[in-house]
Parts: structure tokens; C-alpha cells; sequence
């Protein structure tokens, strides 16, 4: 009872949070519409439940976000193929105010009735309210205090090739915009990117712990460009300019930057030098394996088999010491989602230094050569997974925890 009582107050001060950032008369506005949108909810139920039996089913996608954008219509699609969801006629909301990123929206209109206009997107979100016609997917990345069921999802799907193919345009068309920007037609390059608090300012009272510096990823830049590779750090014009470095482009400033880029530069990279953004997700979604710094909430990992993730320490203020992993799952901030809750126990999420972001580059470029893995290694990653129970973010997930890491700091977080 405890548990979901802590869930609930979770939920609540989220929406207290973000409905604080309106302005009075906004929040009139949205009160009014919700207020109408009862009504035709009501007036629309007959043909809500025609709609129903014929196999409509709206989706409740959060495409706001980039990673949610990408990663819970393939989660669906996923499970559809896999025969643990019948097949629908998929129905996304998508109009373009709330679309992250439009090109990326592209690729799932062979698989989704998408609609773009406002007045139909809220009728037809009216006429669901009640849960008739709707398919609820807010499980796949959206658990609060659950585990995030994407894992599940990328655990069952294993091997298979994954649900979108870059088209030949885009794979054309993106590497006539590298040369453009100075990169060669036969290099390879790497995406960087580093969570910084400018994006969003109004989520920031929530997951300013998620921050990171750019400057902490230069060790790792520099083995990327001696191996021969190019650097493209993801981002937008709000972030901290990138130190001027050899093949390394801030494209996060670029006046090329777009859509359409964003989208390709995440399929056709090596791998993808990350965090817990939602960026990195686009590379999943097309094949590409992450190496994730900074993950937090700790037990949150990669949900390929093949991305490498490793966390924040938690240092506890009172007991001037760090925190270790089975301490945090006790004290419920395994995966506690909220700077809030870190706050209240008078615990600090402590950035990854930058020889960790390298040990993890390093880490992540000999996984791509070999598959072959040291058992020590093995043994290491195992028992952080092991040490994660039902519940936590990523429990069972098919990705692993960078063993260079896990021994470098097996004091502090006393797994294995």
C-alpha cells in the first residue's frame, strides 16, 4: 500500500510541477477544453463503439519527447510482430506542435493512420477519453515505480533485425549534408550527446539530475578521432559550445542542423556516446549501439543487447560516503526518477569522470570488434544485473553495465 501511495504522490507532484509553470489563464483554457472534450465524449460514444468492434485503436504515444517518439511505436510494433499484441489499426495523435521531431514521424506513417490536424487529433482524443478504442502504451517508457517494459520488449525480440531500414534517400541525402560539412563520403563517425538543462527548462525542478557536462566526454573524443573516426555532437543551440577539437563537428550549433539530420546522423553512426536523453533511443530504434554515461536512475541501462551503459554514484551527504547499489534499491532510489527524491534523502547523483566515459568508449569499441568477453567481466556485469529485483527500471534487461567501470568502482557500489 506504502508503495503505491509513493507512486501517486509521484504522479501528483509531477503535474503540480509542470501545471505551475502556466499561467492562470492557460490553465482556464485547458480546464474548459477538458470540460468540452466530456461532452463529446459523450456525444460520440455510439460510433467510439462501432469503431471499437471494426478494430480502431487509438495509441497513446508521448511525442513530445524524441525518445518517446521513437521508442514506444516500436515497442508496439515489436510486440505485434512477436504475437503478444494482435494486430489494430493503429491510430497516432501527432499534430505538429506536439511532434519532437517530424521527420522521424515519417517512418512510422506506413504503420500508423497518423493525424496531424489539431481539431480532428481532439475529437478523436475526446471520443476515446473513456478508454473505449484506446490501447494503453505508456508501460513501454512511462512506468513510474515499475520496470519500464521496453526492456522486456527488446529481451524477447533478441537478434531479428530491427523494425525501420533508413531509406536510400535519406542514406544519400545525409551523406551529401556530412560533406557539406566537412566530413568524408567514406568516414565514420561516432554521435555524442550530453544532457544539458536548456532543452527544457520547465522539466528542470524534475530531472536536473540527469545534467551532465560535454567537457567530462574530451578523453573519449580524442580515442574516437585517434582510431579515425569523426565526432557529431547531437544537440541544440541552447547547450554549452564544444571545445574546438580535430574531427569533431558541434552540430548542435550548426546551421545545417535539422530533422531530417538528426535522424540519419542516429541510424548511420558507429555507436552512439549518450546518456539518459532520448536521442540516443533513435539509434536503437534502427540497430545502432549505445554507450550511455551517466545513467540515472542507477539501475536504468541500454536496451539493446549490445549497448553498454554505466551510472551516476550517489554520495550520501549525512553519511559522508557513498552509496551502495543495495542500499539504494532498499531505500526505494534504485530507480527513483526525481531530483525531489534524491533531494529528500540527502543524496547527490555525482557525475561520471572523464576516464569513466573513456574506460566506457573503450569498453564499447572492443565489444564491436569481439564478442568474445572476459569472464571476470562477465562475472561482474552479471552480478550488477542480478542485483536489480521486479520493479526496478531496467530489471532483465538484455544490455549489460560496463565492467571497467563496476571494477574501477566495486568499493562504492559493492556489487559482485
Amino acid at each position: 500500500m506504502g508503495s503505491r501511495w509513493q507512486v501517486l504522490r509521484r504522479r501528483l507532484e509531477f503535474e503540480y510541477t509542470r501545471l505551475r509553470a502556466y499561467p492562470l489563464r492557460v490553465l482556464a483554457q485547458k480546464l474548459g477544453l477538458k470540460m468540452l472534450g466530456s461532452v463529446i465524449g459523450l456525444l460520440l460514444l455510439p460510433l467510439t463503439v462501432i469503431l471499437h468492434v471494426a478494430g480502431f485503436r487509438r495509441v497513446d504515444f508521448f511525442l513530445d519527447r524524441i525518445g518517446h517518439l521513437a521508442i514506444e511505436p516500436d515497442c508496439l510494433l515489436r510486440d505485434q510482430a512477436l504475437g503478444l499484441v494482435p494486430a489494430r489499426k493503429w491510430v497516432m495523435l501527432a499534430p505538429s506542435h506536439r511532434v519532437a521531431n517530424s521527420h522521424l514521424l515519417r517512418y512510422w506513417e506506413p504503420h500508423f493512420l497518423v493525424i496531424r490536424s489539431r481539431l480532428l487529433c481532439f475529437v478523436i482524443q475526446s471520443a476515446t477519453r473513456w478508454k473505449l478504442g484506446m490501447h494503453d502504451a505508456s508501460s513501454y517508457m512511462r512506468a513510474i515505480g515499475r520496470t519500464q517494459s521496453a526492456y522486456r520488449v527488446y529481451r524477447d525480440w533478441g537478434r531479428r533485425p530491427p523494425v525501420l531500414q533508413l531509406s536510400a534517400e535519406d542514406i544519400e541525402w545525409g551523406a551529401q549534408q556530412l560533406e557539406l560539412m566537412g566530413v568524408p563520403r567514406d568516414a565514420w563517425f561516432v554521435c555524442l550527446h550530453v544532457r544539458e538543462a536548456g532543452f527544457s527548462p520547465v522539466d528542470e525542478e524534475l530531472h536536473r539530475h540527469r545534467n551532465a557536462d560535454i567537457h567530462n566526454t574530451c578523453l573519449a573524443v580524442e580515442e574516437i578521432v585517434r582510431r579515425g573516426g569523426w565526432v557529431i555532437r547531437l544537440g541544440d543551440p541552447s547547450m554549452t559550445p564544444m571545445p574546438a577539437m580535430p574531427q569533431t563537428i558541434d552540430y548542435a550549433h550548426h546551421p545545417l542542423r535539422s530533422p531530417r539530420l538528426d535522424i540519419y546522423l542516429c541510424a548511420r553512426s558507429r555507436f552512439i556516446l549518450g546518456n539518459t536523453s532520448g536521442i540516443a533511443i533513435v539509434g536503437t530504434i534502427f540497430g545502432v549501439p549505445s554507450a550511455l554515461a551517466n545513467m540515472i536512475p542507477i539501475t536504468a541501462m541500454g536496451y539493446e543487447r549490445q549497448d553498454i551503459s554505466i551510472p551516476k554514484l550517489i554520495w550520501s551527504s549525512t553519511e559522508q560516503a557513498y552509496v551502495s547499489m543495495r542500499s539504494l534499491i532498499d531505500q526505494g532510489l534504485g530507480s527513483a526518477q526525481y531530483y525531489s527524491q534524491y533531494l529528500a534523502e540527502g543524496v547527490v547523483p555525482e557525475e561520471n569522470s572523464a576516464e569513466d566515459i573513456l574506460d566506457l568508449t573503450l569498453e564499447m569499441f572492443d565489444s564491436l570488434d569481439s564478442e568474445v568477453r572476459d569472464p571476470e567481466a562477465l562475472r561482474l556485469q552479471a552480478a550488477f544485473s542480478d542485483s536489480l529485483r521486479d520493479g526496478d527500471y531496467a530489471y532483465k534487461a538484455a544490455s549489460s553495465t560496463g565492467a571497467r567501470f563496476l571494477r574501477k568502482h566495486q568499493d562504492k557500489l559493492k556489487v559482485g
